[in-house]
């Protein structure tokens, strides 16, 4: 059995809030941030409610093979990884 597309992305997604959290207070030792603890659900949040019209424009480019979902994934993993990156260094 193969996991749909907004499953991953549902998990990826958690994983990248909890690891921002578990960073935020115990590594950084500060209180996370609004932007940090839900910016990674609001692009999961985008990319449901676009998913519709984005399939329809996916079936016409393909990507490279893969799907704009994986995309989207990349752009969690970088919000997360952005975010402590500047509240780390400002």
């Amino acid at each position: 059995m193969e996991l749909s597309n907004d499953t991953k992305l549902g998990i990826l997604t958690a994983i990248c809030m909890l690891g921002s959290v578990i960073v935020f207070k115990n590594v950084l030792h500060i209180t996370p941030p609004f932007i940090a603890s839900y910016g990674s659900a609001g692009i999961f949040i985008l990319y449901i409610i676009l998913k519709y019209s984005i399939e329809e424009f996916n079936e016409d480019i393909l990507y490279r093979g893969r799907s704009i979902a994986f995309y989207y994934g990349l752009t969690i993993i970088f919000a997360t990884l952005a975010t402590i990156i500047l509240y780390a260094f400002f």
